[in-house]
């Protein structure tokens, strides 16, 4: 167990360590004082690290009061916060949000020598959110709807285009479900401009693409003084009254949100947080999920409730691989909408790649085609017809990776460090292909953190995605 002395051992093994995780890290001793700041952290509180050190902590967060810090509460009452959310000003003034975890660390019998927390700054993405929102508002009734079209000759997907519209006649919800990539959000779409609300507003919310901590703040709205830096700010539903509300993957919600979910369901009101008022709102509520709705709620991941009272009407939407009668109509549709992307003319498809796309198992379904289609186009160098296809796994592996060598020549002449690392370079490059350079569904799948799997994609220097440019959390 740590003691003073110990606390600066620690510190001084494990800096190197701190420094590489890039995430904001302090450490304080008995006495309150700083003994690790980092730069991330110096960054958030508009302070310098060269400063901090040795200062008690309300020399640095003077405007903190000592029963609102987590720190401090931790030193004092040995309390652990766990991925805990919590708004305070820094040396700047300016209100921050924190989402961190704290824990007291203790010396062989027992009694509480220090205190470390990591932590994440929520700021930027608080007003990322609030920006989406606002632009929500602003450009859903200018939006091109036509691009939104389903592109099929399946005779089970018209069959499920069909369905969707004679659910649009009423206002009851809906429930999608169906792989990533197969076109949920498209059918929510279609769904929608087939209402009677088709001139009302289509707000969408990607629930596993937003901090837990920020859901009920974008479903429900603020109103100023409600906690330090709200604002007053209108929610996503509040912002689709009169039209149609798509909670997609709903099945990362937390369940806590759920409950205010479904009681908004049965009256279609709400509050606001800090509000003092009862809002209504008449939205069409759309919801899917990637995964069996029966398996969820074994997991504890979704309310029954909320399921059976969401899923009056719901559709199962098929892989691409259910349907390769479309591979090539899909094609043929992407390299139109995207020919001006490129630097050359190109027209059509050869029959070599329409065979090679056939005999692909798209796990990433539709989207994963767009994405092959465009980068080949992007490296295709001449005009005429898209001739040569080219996978994930060409962009992400390395130009040559030598055979497997036996046991003893590749410990001898390559060593067991660099073949575990090309064994967990290739895990990583699997694990974004099949997830379609989803970080947070191939992390999920690896069974690790975010951040884990963000550092080693630096590592690797992977590289994913010429269509988005970027692997998406």
């Amino acid at each position: 167990m740590p003691t003073v002395s110990s606390l600066q051992d620690m510190i001084s093994v494990f800096a190197r360590f701190f420094d590489l995780i890039h995430q904001p890290i302090t450490i304080i001793n008995r006495q309150g004082r700083f003994i690790y700041y980092n730069q991330e952290s110096a960054e958030i509180d508009g302070y310098s690290v060269e400063l901090a050190l040795g200062k008690h902590i309300f020399e640095v967060y003077t405007k903190l009061k000592e029963e609102e810090s987590s720190i401090m509460c931790a030193l004092k009452y040995g309390t652990e916060y766990i991925g805990n959310y919590q708004v305070y000003y820094n040396a700047k003034g300016q209100a921050v949000d924190y989402q961190h975890t704290t824990v007291p660390l203790y010396d062989a019998e027992g009694k509480i020598e220090g205190v470390i927390e990591i932590g994440r700054n929520m700021s930027t993405v608080r007003r990322l959110q609030e920006q989406v929102v606002e632009l929500n508002q602003l450009l859903y009734s200018h939006s091109d709807e036509s691009r939104y079209n389903i592109i099929t000759d399946d005779p089970q997907m018209k069959k499920l285009i069909n369905k969707a519209k004679r659910l649009a006649t009423n206002d009851t919800p809906v429930v999608l479900i169906g792989d990533t990539g197969t076109g949920k959000e498209l059918f929510a779409r279609l769904i929608h401009r087939s209402s009677k609300r088709a001139d009302k507003p289509f707000i969408a919310l990607n629930c596993g693409a937003l901090p837990l901590t920020l859901i009920e703040s974008s479903l429900f709205g603020t109103v100023k003084g409600a906690f330090t830096g709200a604002e007053n700010s209108k929610g996503y539903l509040e912002l689709a009254d009169g039209g149609t509300f798509f909670l997609d993957e709903l099945n990362a919600m937390p369940i806590e949100m759920q409950s205010k979910l479904l009681r908004f369901l049965q009256d279609k009101s709400f509050w606001k947080i800090g509000g003092n008022k009862q809002i209504q709102s008449d939205v069409r509520i759309i919801a899917a999920m990637n995964e069996s709705p029966s398996v969820l709620i074994e997991k504890n991941l979704l309310r029954a409730d909320l399921f059976y009272r969401l899923s009056v009407g719901m559709l199962v939407l098929p892989t691409l691989s259910s349907r390769p009668g479309d591979i090539e109509l899909l094609a043929r549709f992407f390299i139109d909408k995207h020919r001006s992307i490129v630097n050359y003319d190109i027209q059509g498809i050869s029959e070599h790649a329409i065979l090679t796309l056939k005999n692909n198992s798209w796990p990433g379904n539709v989207r994963m085609l767009e994405n092959v289609i465009v980068r080949s186009m992007v490296l295709q160098e001449n005009d005429g017809p898209l001739v040569n296809i080219v996978y994930e796994e060409e962009m992400l592996m390395p130009a040559f990776i030598p055979p497997p060598l036996p046991v003893k020549e590749a410990l001898s002449e390559v060593g067991l460090t660099e073949r575990v690392e090309r064994y967990e370079r290739q895990l990583i490059v699997d694990a974004l292909n099949l997830t379609n350079g989803s970080i947070t569904q191939a992390a999920c799948d690896l069974h690790i953190s975010r951040t884990s799997l963000h550092y080693k994609i630096k590592k690797y220097n992977l590289k994913f995605g010429v269509l988005d440019g970027v692997f998406k959390d």
